[in-house]
């Protein structure tokens, strides 16, 4: 009885084979040479790899239509509407014949497709199973969700020109909700045209694959079985309105509410531990915003409008004298993940990440009959922007809640986040063009191209695939590229017969040493839900936060924001190498020529200027010059030389330059790196070494040091974001320092200026140059300096002096915090400050309590008499 079964099918294939042979030959070499086409490579082909790209995408479709051709073909081999074909004149079983069909579809279609992709796996270092459990996934997932709409098609037709007519009409039916006339009968309906569910839209695959497999078996049973053309063709066009209802669901079945349910019903645990992981706070105390209105007119807030990417019938339908704001919030993930480097030799720090699911606004107020929730734009320029711990929205204040909430002291804004909680899976990945198997990333290569400037990394992996996956230079999070802008949040059983391959580009190899890289898999690990609370619409009450001035209003106030550098130096840029100049201050025109010269050089993240008001000081009796480094500032942002030894040629490349000769080197913070470099190594360069609170051993901190500190100041809070008014000169930033800081001490005017964005008080300087300057620490070899050299250090009198004025202080968590803090400086400190005193063969130190890491500004006079007593001691 089986041996008549598999007669019967194997009869009914070579038939179809028979019949089908040209399209069958076409469609074998479509798919024998896209596995061949997809695995090119533009650089080593030397051509245009957008054009590549292209044909490699389109290529692929190619063969999804001939295999879709061969489906359809097939199955109308033996249509259900004919009286004459194998199935009918023979007593050949309804299972039999559907069984032959997709044995068909199987040798003409899954073994050449299969085929193909295992030989191209073979010769790109895959293991044999490896290769061909890769060569057998599914591609591109999405594109199986039309497969069994096909199919009914197939099954419903009895030529390819009906099956043409039949999904033209399908396509027809997916295409009514562009139309104007039927969207008021969706409305009804409750279907919002525009609602995306983003990383969630598996939750409509699902339904469109079950619903396509239902018609499919239904058509079917009704037409091959039942021999019943109309309830077939009605049992079609009910699954064609299932998945109608599944891409457009009314609100009542699939919404945002119902949609972050399931994921946190699917993906949080019972404990809520986590849930206090992430602090969502503002980037800036008041909301830029703008009215409407300057949209037309060409005014400065019509910036913020054309980011914010309204539709003009949005704008139309909130009315004239509308208003629109953006707001800025910072994620803080409080956890982060360690990795043994071998690079490095020292463990590195992941942060856990944060992706924004959805975002609301509610405005409420005593003068709204009820609260009013803010159009949120969906269309703004950074929509497509990668995933960051920063993030804007862009929000629209129709004019006649606008005109309610402008006469109320009691406004309110609310805005809620939901947000997805990444936990990393780190690993170290050689850049050696060889494949390594990483856990939760499968099998990855990263090859570099100097000659590109960049490191092009290929990972490629079956089955459950990570919600995100990303590539940075190791010790440079800036230069981190993600796989993509919204997270994947499809279940891995979902995935299981799918394979992905990620492709990224990172940047900038030659900033630090390249010869590995971080790759990161990240995975959803929960679901939260954060609302911050604001007391008026803009970020704060109108007396702080108001609504935009009118433009003369606007106009005056640009003239009264007023800023300068005031410093008598002269600026100059010298070149230190071909195509790097640096940027020098230089105050030799007060003191005597033959005075002793001081060479000035900043801390981290700081210029030359930070030096203004003490160089006015010093250039008296000295003859001063200051040096902004590379990657800071007015200097030149090369793409390498960041290591210790580069940049302290860059000192000596100056000081050629400029004919210094013998200067007395001072240094703030991370510039004791040069200064202990450039002591041991060029001494005879130099009268004497001044490290101002810089004299440390940062490339020898312990791990589990580096760990507590990370930990320790995750609990504490950020300082508080700046007020308009307060950017508006000097003096008013300085009364924010008072406000925040609880004093009035702070880096000169023109370091304000070159460092930070006055409207939001961000530094300005570029983390990946900082962060390059980080990793390319020495050690100091303190034996070697053979010159004389004074150590200044800035030493807490007690836990208090750590208490910022923003922090609770009564609060036992921060007490705990600040206390434990307190204690690991004062033994660093008291460490750092014995081994400089005791390594250095000629060393004076000196420690001045209560001081600030700014410690020429906080105890400038202290500063000064030292470094004269210092210089007269030579």
């Amino acid at each position: 009885m089986m041996k008549q079964h598999i007669n019967m099918i194997t009869a009914m294939v070579k038939k179809d084979l028979f019949g089908l042979l040209p399209l069958i030959l076409l469609a074998a070499s479509v798919f024998v040479l896209q596995p061949v086409i997809a695995s090119l490579d533009a650089i080593a082909l030397s051509g245009d790899a957008e054009f590549l790209v292209a044909v490699q995408t389109n290529f692929y479709w190619v063969g999804y239509f001939m295999a879709c051709l061969l489906m359809v073909s097939v199955l109308q081999q033996d249509p259900a509407s004919s009286l004459n074909h194998d199935w009918l004149v023979r007593p050949v079983p309804r299972v039999d014949w559907m069984l032959a069909k997709l044995l068909f579809m199987l040798l003409t279609i899954v073994v050449p497709i299969v085929l193909g992709r295992f030989v191209i796996f073979l010769t790109q270092d895959h293991g044999v199973l490896q290769a061909l459990a890769l060569a057998a996934a599914v591609e591109k997932l999405p594109a199986v969700l039309v497969v069994p709409l096909l199919f009914a098609a197939g099954l419903l037709t009895s030529s390819l020109r009906r099956t043409i007519v039949l999904l033209m009409l399908v396509l027809f039916v997916f295409l009514l909700p562009a139309w104007s006339v039927t969207r008021p009968l969706l409305a009804l309906l409750g279907i919002e045209l525009g609602t995306e569910f983003d990383s969630m839209m598996w939750l409509q695959a699902v339904p469109v694959v079950v619903a396509g497999l239902a018609g499919v078996l239904a058509v079917f049973w009704l037409l091959y079985v039942r021999r019943q053309e109309r309830a077939a063709t009605l049992a079609f066009a009910v699954s064609v309105g299932l998945i109608f209802f599944t891409v457009y669901p009314p609100m009542w079945l699939l919404n945002w509410d119902r949609a972050i349910a399931i994921h946190r019903h699917l993906i949080n645990s019972p404990d809520d531990q986590l849930e206090q992981s992430v602090v969502l706070e503002p980037v800036q105390a008041c909301f830029p915003a703008a009215f409407v209105d300057t949209l037309a007119a060409g005014e400065s807030g019509s910036n913020l409008l054309k980011n914010a990417g309204w539709y003009p019938s949005q704008l139309s339908d909130a009315g004239a004298g509308a208003l629109t704001f953006a707001s800025t919030v910072r994620a803080r993930e409080r956890l982060t993940e360690w990795l043994p480097s071998a690079l490095t030799g020292r463990d590195m720090g992941v942060n856990w990440r944060v992706d924004r699911i959805r975002t609301q606004a509610i405005l409420s107020a005593d003068t709204l009959a009820d609260d009013v929730v803010l159009p949120r734009s969906t269309t703004a320029e950074n929509r497509f922007a990668p995933i960051s711990s920063v993030d804007t929205d862009y929000w629209l204040v129709p004019a006649e809640v606008l005109a309610n909430v402008a006469a109320s002291d009691t406004s309110s804004l609310f805005i809620s986040y939901d947000l997805a909680l990444l936990a990393p899976q780190p690993h170290e990945l050689k850049v050696d063009g060889m494949r390594h198997s990483l856990p939760g990333l499968g099998s990855c290569r990263a090859v570099a191209d100097y000659n590109a400037n960049t490191i092009e990394i290929d990972c490629i992996k079956r089955g459950a695939q990570p919600a995100l996956i990303s590539a940075e230079l190791i010790g440079v999070e800036a230069t981190r590229v993600d796989s993509y802008s919204r997270i994947n949040q499809t279940p891995g059983w979902l995935e299981s017969i799918a394979r992905r391959q990620t492709r990224l580009t990172l940047a900038m190899p030659l900033l630090v040493d390249s010869s590995s890289i971080l790759m990161t898999a990240y995975n959803v690990e929960r679901i939260l839900h954060k609302t911050l609370t604001f007391k008026g619409m803009l970020g704060d009450q109108s007396s702080r936060c108001g609504l935009p001035q009118p433009t003369d209003d606007a106009t005056l106030s640009l003239q009264q924001s007023s800023w300068r550098d005031s410093s008598p130096h002269e600026t100059r840029s010298v070149a230190v190498e071909q195509g790097v100049r640096v940027e020098v201050l230089d105050w030799r025109n007060g003191a005597p020529s033959d005075a002793p010269t001081l060479f000035l050089l900043p801390g981290l993240g700081a210029t030359a200027h930070s030096f203004d008001e003490l160089a006015v000081k010093l250039s008296d009796r000295y003859n001063v010059v200051a040096m902004t480094r590379r990657g800071t500032g007015a200097s030149g942002k090369p793409d390498r030389g960041y290591d210790t030894a580069r940049l302290s040629e860059d000192v000596l490349q100056v000081m050629d330059t400029l004919g210094i000769d013998s200067p007395i080197l001072v240094g703030h913070s991370i510039a004791g790196e040069e200064l202990s470099y450039l002591g041991a190594n060029y001494p005879h360069r130099f009268r004497g070494l001044v490290y101002l609170d810089a004299a440390f051993d940062r490339a020898g901190d312990r791990d589990s040091d580096r760990r507590r500190y990370r930990e320790l100041y995750a609990r504490l809070p950020s300082q508080p974001p700046l007020y308009p008014d307060e950017s508006i000169s000097y003096e008013a930033l300085r009364q924010y320092a008072q406000r925040t800081q609880g004093t009035s001490i702070m880096p000169p005017e023109g370091e304000i200026l070159a460092s930070y964005d006055l409207s939001t008080g961000a530094n300005k300087h570029q983390e990946r140059y900082l962060d390059a300057i980080m990793m390319g620490l020495q050690s100091p070899d303190y034996a070697r300096i053979a010159v004389p050299a004074l150590g200044i250090y800035a030493v807490p009198s007690g836990p208090s002096a750590l208490l910022e004025t923003w922090y609770n202080k009564d609060d036992p968590l921060v007490q705990e915090t600040i206390a434990e803090l307190f204690q690991m400086d004062s033994q660093r400190k008291a460490q750092e400050m014995r081994r400089f005193d005791t390594e250095v063969p000629d060393s004076t130190l000196l420690a001045i309590e209560n001081a600030d890491h700014w410690i020429f500004l906080s105890h400038e006079q202290q500063v000064l008499e030292a470094i004269e007593r210092f210089i007269n001691g030579f």
